[in-house]
Formats: structure tokens, C-alpha cells, sequence
């Protein structure tokens, strides 16, 4: 597909996804190039997984009432979440194409699911309030692995090593948490950042188990 035409089309869906509260104002130029890139690159299989996985993490802020991302995701977070994958597929990776976006989903779904557990365990202070930065629940662990599983038939479809990209996934996913570490500890380091290290190790750790 012509690259322009991708990216229009992309454009157009983010601007849908505005509408529908997915994105927040001003973020579809975002969504043109994290759906743009795959739909080029990686053709409508491509670009369904990254739809999948936007509807997923959407469908799971909706339904968590104390979610920071109830009103949509910014474009920062857009890029953060979904440029790694983009980029790895236009460089003809599927299998860092998939790892990366199991890797947001995964993350998310641990986020919005394992705020729901009575308590959670953060590494450097013990027992803390579910929801906490870098803290991890029984919940949201499975819901962490659920989201990595996800993309397995995604992997099929795209003829990615099933397995790299399931452990990919849940690996970067739990790079996540421990990176969410530093946010707490540096007053640069940001959780946009910390998305954007994690999806791109997720997609790296599917590399190199490929």
C-alpha cells in the first residue's frame, strides 16, 4: 500500500478514536504513525493487531472507574506504547512488531485489572495499596499474562514465533515494573518513558528468543 495512503487512513481512525474517547484532542497524528507504519508495511493483519490492541487497553480503562486513562490516552502515551512496534515492523520484524504491542498490552491490562486486588507488593517498600507505581498483585500478574497470550494468534496470523513473542511480551511487561522503579527515584524519568524502554525490550527479547 502507498505510505501516504496508510498514514491517511490511520489518520482518519485517530480521529475516530478522538470522537469515541479512546484518544485524547490533538493525538491522532500520533495514531497515523503507530497505525500508518503497520498498515504500510504489514498490511490490514498488521494494522488490526494494533486496532486490537487499542481497543483492548481501551475497553479496559473504561471499565476501571479509578483509571487515569478513562478519558483516553494522550499522544505522548500513543507514541510511547505503540512507536517500537510500529518502527519494528516497517523494518520487517514481526515478531518485535507483536512482542511490543503484547508488551503495552500486557502492562495495561496489569494496570487497569491489578488495581482491583485488595492489596499489591512493591519491591523496595513491601505491602502497599493496590495501584501503586511498580508494585505487583496476584491479579494483575495473571492479567499480565493474559495480555501477553493474546497475541498468539496474532502471531500465527502474522507467521511470528508464537512463543518469542508470548514471552517477549510478558518480559517486557515485567521490565516495566522493575524501570517503574526509577520514577519514584528520578525527577526526569517519566511513565511514558518508561513504557517506551519496556515496549522496545519486549520486542528485543522476542528477537533474540526468534
Amino acid at each position: 500500500m502507498n505510505p501516504f495512503l496508510a498514514l491517511s487512513i490511520a489518520f482518519g481512525i485517530g480521529l475516530l478514536a478522538e470522537r469515541m474517547g479512546w484518544l485524547r484532542p490533538g493525538a491522532s497524528w500520533a495514531a497515523a504513525l503507530v497505525g500508518g507504519l503497520p498498515l504500510w508495511a504489514g498490511g490490514i493483519p498488521a494494522a488490526l493487531a494494533v486496532l486490537f490492541f487499542v481497543a483492548l487497553g481501551s475497553l479496559a480503562s473504561r471499565l476501571n472507574h479509578t483509571s487515569r486513562d478513562r478519558s483516553g490516552r494522550m499522544a505522548s502515551q500513543v507514541l510511547a506504547n505503540g512507536l517500537p512496534a510500529a518502527v519494528g515492523i516497517a523494518l520487517g520484524a514481526p515478531a518485535f512488531f507483536l512482542a511490543a504491542l503484547a508488551t503495552a498490552a500486557a502492562d495495561t491490562l496489569a494496570t487497569e485489572l491489578g488495581s482491583r486486588s485488595r492489596w499489591a507488593w512493591h519491591p523496595l517498600k513491601g505491602r502497599v495499596e493496590s495501584g501503586t507505581n511498580a508494585a505487583v498483585s496476584g491479579l494483575g500478574t495473571l492479567a499480565l499474562l493474559g495480555g501477553a497470550l493474546l497475541f498468539a494468534p496474532w502471531a500465527v496470523w502474522l507467521k511470528a514465533p508464537v512463543v518469542a513473542v508470548v514471552v517477549g511480551g510478558a518480559a517486557g511487561a515485567l521490565a516495566d515494573t522493575v524501570l517503574g522503579l526509577l520514577e519514584d527515584r528520578l525527577a526526569w524519568w517519566g511513565n511514558d518513558l518508561t513504557n517506551l524502554l519496556a515496549t522496545t525490550l519486549g520486542g528485543f527479547f522476542a528477537v533474540i528468543l526468534a
